[in-house]
């Protein structure tokens, strides 16, 4: 005879663990996730289906389709470049800057195939954009004028990136550091200050950070300290790690996140313990980075600042929209420092990415290879699809993985921001052939009715201090030694997040 009901709470925190053996991660962590698909580890607590993307402006850049190469904000405008023209929209239409004389740039385009960068500098009263395109000169556009940088030198001559630091603009070209003099974007001359370093490896990534400017290589990092070419100084942060990989170098919650040749690191933590493994922050996922890196051709990345949110994607031009591959690492506090939860994305398909903080709010721009524009964390679909996002919590042995449990019920804590539906499913005993599983449940805040089980009742009134609106009650069938709960959605319905739930139970005897 079974034992009376029992309850089992699971809080949903921890985020996507794929390298735990499937016991122990029940047993550790039975809030984490072993998929976690377009839902976001939230900062308020849960898993938060994610948010959708719509264009940018509807209309292609240059009316066909063809590869954005590269995408900023300027002025509130966004600007992408396209093949050898560089355009500007602010939602109705594109016009293009270069080769117009309404920007002075009669004759004058950008040039190469590959991935063009930007910076942004205030040396003066005007903020000015600098554009690189790996090819030919830099170039500077100040919203009136563009031109052409024609006093850069070979070391500037097809640099690949660019940045603003110290009142200097320094580029990067193969192995070679160049910077101008300082306050100027267009004096590259030793006598005025303008300098060159050099290090053994590609430069992959530069990065202003805590006063002091890190050069990313293929196997190293270094730190610039210092003000001018005077009292710059060149010191090794690593020799041994770096960034194999252009636009995955990204600010996150105070720290600088980067793909190394292990997964995603973080620089302060690979300081700390001197390139050791606890330097990597993505080890509990590491079947899908190394995963995600053999399918990528290409990346890009952007941080969500109000949610301490780093999101990288991987790009190929054999992916379709919809699998399109990306990892989000959410940063949040835990005893003694900080910890990083995982989730993957589908559907997002960037080939190029920019996000910045505009005044108060956030402004999250990408594109591919169809000559549109998008932005990020706008809408509830992608670009008017549906968003199809599972969560899959661990097998839980519910205390005792040798004892056979019958459910009997279970109180799911929801957190939606409007109508949604969501499908649930119950695996016993690790999908075994000989397991009888039960049906699938559906569950909707616009219905009283849920599934076969019976009824499914949510509270109008707010739970938890206000955060958790709603609860729903299911009844279950079916017995195993451990379970697992799939939820899955497919809609354009808003965002939602599931915070937990608690699991009523009886207990037979052991195995």
């Amino acid at each position: 005879m079974p034992d009376r009901w029992q309850t089992f709470p699971v809080p949903f925190t921890g985020g996507l663990i794929t390298n735990s053996t499937p016991l122990q991660q029940g047993t550790q962590f039975p809030g984490s996730a072993t998929v976690l698909r377009n839902f976001e580890p939230s900062t308020e607590g849960g898993y938060r289906r994610i948010e959708g993307y719509e264009k940018w402006d509807d209309a292609q850049v240059t009316g066909t389709a063809a590869t954005v190469r590269g995408i900023v904000e300027y002025r509130l405008f966004a600007i992408a470049a396209v093949g050898d023209g560089l355009y500007r929209s602010t939602g109705s239409g594109w016009t293009e800057i270069t080769d117009n004389a309404s920007f002075s740039s009669a004759g004058i385009n950008i040039s190469g195939s590959g991935k063009v960068r930007f910076a942004k500098h205030h040396f003066g009263s005007t903020k000015i954009l600098i554009i690189v395109d790996g090819d030919d000169k830099p170039y500077k556009f100040d919203g009136t004028t563009f031109s052409q940088i024609t006093t850069a030198t070979s070391d500037q001559d097809g640099a690949e990136h660019v940045v603003a630091h110290k009142n200097h603009l320094f580029f990067a070209k193969d192995t070679t550091l160049s910077f101008s003099a300082p306050f100027s974007d267009t004096d590259f001359t030793a006598a005025s200050g303008a300098g060159t370093i050099e290090f053994d490896n590609e430069i992959t990534g530069l990065a202003s950070f805590r006063e002091q400017l890190i050069v990313f290589t293929k196997r190293t990092i270094f730190l610039i300290a210092g003000n001018s070419i005077a009292d710059f100084q060149v010191q090794p942060v690593t020799r041994d790690i770096g960034a194999i990989e252009p636009d995955t170098v990204k600010e996150v919650g105070g720290d600088l996140m980067f793909l190394g040749p292990d997964g995603l690191r973080l620089l302060s933590a690979t300081e700390r313990n001197n390139d050791f493994g606890l330097a990597v922050v993505s080890k509990v996922i590491q079947p899908e980075v190394v995963d995600f890196i053999s399918q990528s051709a290409s990346y890009s990345s952007i941080v969500i600042r109000e949610k301490s949110q780093y999101r990288i994607f991987g790009f190929n031009t054999s992916y379709t929209d919809d699998a399109a591959k990306g990892i989000i690492g959410t940063q949040y506090a835990q005893q003694g420092g900080q910890g990083m939860a995982w989730a993957e994305t589908r559907g997002i398909n960037a080939y190029v990415a920019h996000s910045e903080y505009i005044s108060d709010r956030e402004l999250i721009l990408f594109a591919n290879d169809d000559g549109y524009v998008y932005r990020m964390e706008s809408g509830n679909s992608f670009d008017g699809g549906n968003i199809v996002a599972t969560f899959k919590t661990p097998y839980l042995p519910i205390t005792d993985p040798t004892t056979r449990k019958n459910l009997y019920k279970m109180k799911l804590f929801v957190d939606p921001q409007g109508s949604f539906d969501c499908d649930i499913d119950v695996d016993f005993d690790f999908n075994q052939a000989n397991v009888v599983q039960p049906s699938t449940i559906t569950i909707s805040n616009t219905s009283t009715t849920a599934s076969i089980y019976g009824t499914s009742t949510y509270g109008a009134g707010s739970f938890g201090g206000g955060n958790l609106k709603y609860v729903f009650d299911e009844q279950l069938t079916g017995s195993g030694f451990v379970a697992a709960f799939n939820f899955d959605s497919e809609s354009t319905d808003p965002p939602f997040s599931l915070d937990s739930i608690v699991i009523q139970y009886g207990q037979y005897g052991r195995r």
